[in-house]
């Protein structure tokens, strides 16, 4: 336990029964805050997380506007209140631009970026009845340099860069800080999307990716986690309100070029 002030906060995580959502769900919970979890429907793996981490769940498929505020009502029943909401619940598909399919880049739009506007929207009057909270978004560098195959992904991760700058000005008064945080990449089941699109093996995936980044390996979820819960506190809410920290090991690359 490293930020005592975390303690008894209420911890909602969007897309937190797996990779980087999961990890947070256990970093929050080692620093005791009362943790929810959400994910698209309750099965075995959301059983796990929420019994490994005492955490309560929310259960909906952010797709929909109506669903997403309802989750966000459900996860304040839990304890009347809600701190920190952190969108990190996330859908990703690879494919050329003009072979992709419109309805593929409406379900990325909806779950990345309209999903969680709704979940934003239900969760700001929550947090002004409180005298304040925190909320952290889960962009992608894609959503900074642009990924082959990936501009749904991307474009959803650009909004989501450019929705925190907003809100952080728009809800200042109201002492809710809006930090984004931009992972590179991260060990998570994601990654078998960039397997599949380049037709190698998962591990390939790996080795290729690290040698594009300074620490010569790909960050772990949980480096992702460990900066979420800094930013949840008074301190790292002051420092990153309104801005996006990057966490990639150093990650140097630009849109990549190949036929």
């Amino acid at each position: 336990m490293r930020y005592k002030e975390l303690e008894g906060n209420v911890v909602f995580i969007t897309g937190g029964t797996q990779g980087i959502g999961e990890a947070m769900a256990r970093e929050f919970a080692r620093e005791k805050a009362k943790v929810i979890i959400n994910g698209r429907r309750l099965n075995d793996k959301v059983r796990r997380v929420a019994e490994q981490t005492g955490a309560k769940t929310a259960m909906g498929d952010l797709q929909e506007p109506a669903a997403a505020e309802k989750v966000i009502e459900e996860a304040c029943r839990h304890y009347g209140k809600l701190d920190v909401l952190v969108c990190n619940a996330a859908g990703m598909s690879m494919s050329p631009f003009l072979e992709s399919e419109e309805s593929s880049w409406w379900q990325q739009i909806k779950i990345n970026l309209t999903g969680h506007m709704a979940c934003i929207r239900k969760a700001i009057p929550k947090m002004r009845q409180r005298g304040g909270g925190t909320i952290v978004l889960i962009s992608s560098f894609f959503g900074t340099v642009g990924w082959n195959n990936a501009t749904g992904y991307g474009s959803s991760k650009s909004g989501i860069l450019t929705m925190g700058q907003y809100l952080a000005r728009a809800y200042e008064k109201d002492n809710i800080r809006v930090c984004t945080i931009v992972p590179g990449v991260i060990d998570t089941p994601q990654l078998n999307v960039d397997a599949d699109d380049l037709g190698i093996s998962l591990d390939e995936v790996r080795a290729m990716y690290a040698k594009d980044i300074a620490m010569q390996r790909i960050a772990r979820p949980d480096e992702i986690a460990s900066m979420a819960a800094f930013m949840a506190t008074e301190a790292g809410g002051r420092a990153f309100s309104g801005r996006h920290v990057t966490v990639s090991g150093g990650e140097y690359r630009c849109t990549p070029y190949y036929l």
